[in-house]
């Protein structure tokens, strides 16, 4: 017998802003254990997506429905329970330390009036370092660097330890190699189980290293695919810009914008569709 999977629907999601549509119609569905990527240009409606499925979004209609629950008919508390949420930009002007800041992470699983004990704040470590934060426990948030407090936001996420995890553009802050120390780690938390969705500007990422993606354009649904079937004709009626998809090996490839083969390196063929 095959075990059931969670999933999250979405249906007709729509999202009135300013007399608006800032979303019209978004549909899709999601399983436990993918990565799924969110695509799209410059106020195509990827962040609102995300904060429209965690309840953030004012004037909004359609469906969001975990494990078949409406989403919307959940109070906070229970609904932080399901969602974790890694926001694009991250400010701190507190003096918590890191460590206070990622443990409040457990909030939504205390019972009234009960306080973080032990288990909450070694699961708190334990997520600072799977971000490459150990040694920072102490350290004062509002003394760390862009790049450091999106991690802190990002372990404060993982200690939530809710089925669905949302992070709109988690590697904007982050230098190269943190940027590919977060890309594997979010690749471990979904086979952890997680679904991850994540908003993207990155194409490499969004090619390469999720499952599936929703694109958007205009705040319309544009298409859903694998994103291994992402070719040269669909970023290009995405974006409105020639693309070029270049093999770099094995399962690699890499998406290079504006159609000019100057920049191809020695070691890379064209990707033949």
């Amino acid at each position: 017998m095959e075990k059931n999977i969670d999933v999250l629907t979405v249906r007709d999601l729509s999202v009135l802003a300013g007399g608006v549509k800032i979303l019209d119609g978004v549909s899709f569905d999601a399983p436990q254990g993918e990565i799924v990527g969110i695509l799209g240009p410059n106020g195509s409606g990827k962040s609102t997506l995300i904060r429209t499925i965690l309840g953030l979004s004012a004037r909004w209609s359609g469906s969001v429905i975990y494990n078949g629950q409406d989403v919307s008919a959940l109070k906070p508390r229970r609904r932080a329970r399901l969602f974790s949420y890694v926001p694009q930009n991250t400010f701190f002007s507190s003096l918590y330390t890191a460590l206070e800041c990622v443990v409040m992470g457990r909030y939504p699983n205390l019972k009234r009036f009960e306080r973080y004990n032990a288990r909450d704040f070694e699961m708190a470590r334990a997520s600072l370092e799977r971000v490459g934060l150990s040694g920072f426990e102490n350290r004062t948030v509002s003394t760390l660097s862009g790049g450091e407090a999106a991690r802190v936001t990002c372990a404060r996420a993982i200690t939530q330890n809710a089925p669905v995890m949302l992070l709109d553009e988690p590697t904007s802050a982050l230098d190269p190699k943190h940027s590919i120390e977060m890309t594997s780690l979010i690749r471990e938390l979904a086979d952890e189980g997680r679904l991850i969705i994540l908003s993207l500007h990155d194409i490499n990422l969004a090619i390469n290293d999720t499952d599936r993606l929703i694109l958007l354009k205009g705040g319309r649904m544009f298409g859903e695919m694998r994103s291994r079937l992402v070719n040269e004709d669909v970023l290009h009626d995405l974006y409105d810009i020639p693309w070029e998809i270049w093999s770099a090996g094995g399962e690699k490839v890499v998406a290079i914008p504006g159609g000019s083969r100057c920049y191809s390196p020695s070691k890379m063929s064209p990707l033949i569709s």
